[in-house]
């Protein structure tokens, strides 16, 4: 008999309580943000092709207006570095003919981000290990001579890390 009870408490609680925990989530509601009122994060972009370079552009965008639906002031800074770097420069000669299609979407979404307030950055160490001269990259980024000082100084400042 206490069996036969406690299957019908568990199939009340999993018929009746659990919808409510799924609905209270679809409310954006999100107990870490707890009382801030700006979120500051860095994301870090290493991505090894355009396609994936394009993809965490987006997934920024989402972030930022998703802060900003929780009433949060969103303070962001991109740093590209790595292979990434060869996504974000004027020139085409860096890339695979199937990638230059992808370059403008991307070149179009820096600009999407750069207008709604975002700070855009380029390593130096990642163009001089790929050949790309410092005037090459768009004109929306500002090319830093390390990425991994300006990482660590805006850690030092309160932004939160996020490798991409």
């Amino acid at each position: 008999m206490l069996h036969y009870t406690s299957l019908l408490i568990t199939l009340f609680l999993s018929l009746f309580l659990l919808p409510q925990t799924a609905s209270s989530q679809d409310q954006n509601t999100m107990p870490a943000l707890g009382t801030l009122s700006e979120l500051k994060v860095y994301f870090d972009i290493k991505a090894d092709s355009a396609a994936k370079l394009e993809k965490r552009l987006v997934w920024i965008k989402d972030t930022y207006e998703q802060a900003r639906q929780q009433g949060l002031k969103p303070l962001f800074i991109v740093g590209f570095r790595s292979q990434a770097s060869l996504f974000v420069t004027k020139d085409d000669e860096y890339l695979d003919e199937e990638d230059l299609p992808i370059k403008t979407k991307i070149k179009l979404k820096i600009q999407t981000l750069v207008t709604l307030g975002i700070h855009m950055e380029q390593c130096g160490l990642s163009a001089e290990l790929f050949d790309i001269e410092r005037d090459d990259f768009l004109p929306e980024l500002t090319v830093v001579k390390n990425s991994y000082l300006s990482m660590a100084a805006y850690q030092n400042r309160g932004y939160a890390y996020v490798p991409m």
